[in-house]
């Protein structure tokens, strides 16, 4: 389902902020569903946005983000291969994490000895 414009919001938000409309108003007045408008309006209370969150992803959680650990095991062992930076920095992650961790980070290393 497409979302609202910010238009539309805009406009329904400034009028239950002036005090003169009631939700279940403002909704026949808009045509759009009382529970829309609720969620609109608690959420500008709660953080003062009620822009639209469709299409916005997050995507997974990085597993290891301490870039600088890494970093200065490479200054003091710069010689080091993949499985090294693991075994010594990101202890238990898998090496294809280490791999995508470490071109995210946009760091090179030794793939081989």
């Amino acid at each position: 389902m497409k979302a609202y414009s910010q238009d539309l919001r805009d406009r329904v938000v400034l009028r239950y902020n002036t005090g003169k409309y009631k939700i279940t108003e403002l909704a026949k007045l808009f045509n759009i569903c009382r529970q829309t408008i609720s969620a609109w309006v608690l959420r500008y209370k709660e953080t003062g946005d009620y822009s639209s969150k469709q299409h916005i992803q997050t995507g997974r959680k990085p597993r290891f983000t301490e870039k600088e650990k890494v970093l200065e095991f490479l200054l003091t062992n710069p010689d080091s291969e993949g499985v090294g930076i693991r075994d010594r920095v990101m202890v238990g992650l898998p090496m294809s994490t280490v791999y995508d961790t470490l071109r995210r980070m946009k760091i090179t290393y030794k793939k081989r000895a």
